[in-house]
């Protein structure tokens, strides 16, 4: 067993805070080293929650005992189980931050993300969302895909389409827009992000995106779900593609909405 985590104030990078909103749900085995990555940033004009969401397992134990550890720089707050958006909500109900970093209890961050993504924002007049890079890991630590995001000229209504503006925790949230938009949709359990950047981009959010891959995705063992938590994603995913394909026939016919042959 490795020894409890000390979280050191590392040397201060920019003057702009961020809120790191954790949602937890039975993740004893993975939080704590999600924590750890976000006290290990360079940047550290933090604001630590994470949203305990109704947990039965040891998860609330050990939130309280890391807020210790980090002298009460991890603010926990409990509630009874209504899912992931719903915890995301609680947190962002809190957040004082110009930016928002959502992470996953079982994801982990680069020592330099959140820098990193906050210098890419300042060099483009603080857009609402940074699209971030990321590697995917298998339970055994071993890398199975890396997602690279390639800067230039793109459509981010065609990267939606496509699902090519990666996941929750690989992105840097403005505040203002992702309240803007209305929060995270509490009903959905699959597309969730795709759903929030939809409207986003709705009220007229700037995409910027980094493509050094400074987040990881863990999956965990016995990821797999059932065929019918299958199918219910994929409808979900299509109901979304179709409001999407609705919104710009009308506002955006100059792009060319057929698969290329």
């Amino acid at each position: 067993m490795r020894p409890p985590a000390t979280f050191a104030r590392p040397v201060q990078t920019m003057a702009m805070r961020i809120s790191v909103i954790i949602p937890c749900y039975n993740v004893e085995r993975y939080v704590e080293r999600a924590v750890e990555s976000v006290f290990a940033q360079t940047h550290q004009d933090l604001q630590v929650i994470a949203v305990n969401d109704g947990s039965t397992d040891g998860t609330p134990a050990l939130l309280h005992e890391l807020s210790k550890r980090s002298a009460g720089r991890l603010t926990v707050v409990e509630q009874k189980n209504h899912g992931a958006c719903a915890a995301r909500n609680a947190g962002l109900a809190l957040a004082e931050g110009t930016y928002l970093q959502f992470l996953d209890a079982d994801d982990v961050l680069m020592p330099r993300k959140l820098a990193h993504q906050l210098s890419i924002a300042e060099q483009n007049s603080y857009p609402e969302l940074v699209i971030g890079s990321s590697r995917i890991l298998d339970p055994l630590g071993t890398t199975v895909r890396t997602v690279v995001q390639t800067t230039g000229d793109r459509d981010p209504w065609l990267d939606l389409m496509s699902h090519g503006l990666n996941i929750t925790s690989t992105n840097l949230w403005k505040r203002e827009a992702v309240q803007q938009a209305g929060g995270w949709s509490e009903g959905l359990g699959s597309s969730q992000e795709y759903d929030l950047m939809f409207r986003m981009l709705q009220h007229g959010a700037r995409v910027v995106h980094d493509h050094e891959v400074l987040t990881e995705i863990h999956q965990r063992p016995g990821g797999s779900i059932s065929q019918t938590a299958v199918d219910r994603n994929w409808v979900r995913f299509v109901e979304l593609r179709a409001r999407i394909l609705d919104k710009l026939r009308t506002t955006r016919p100059d792009l060319d909405l057929h698969p290329s042959q």
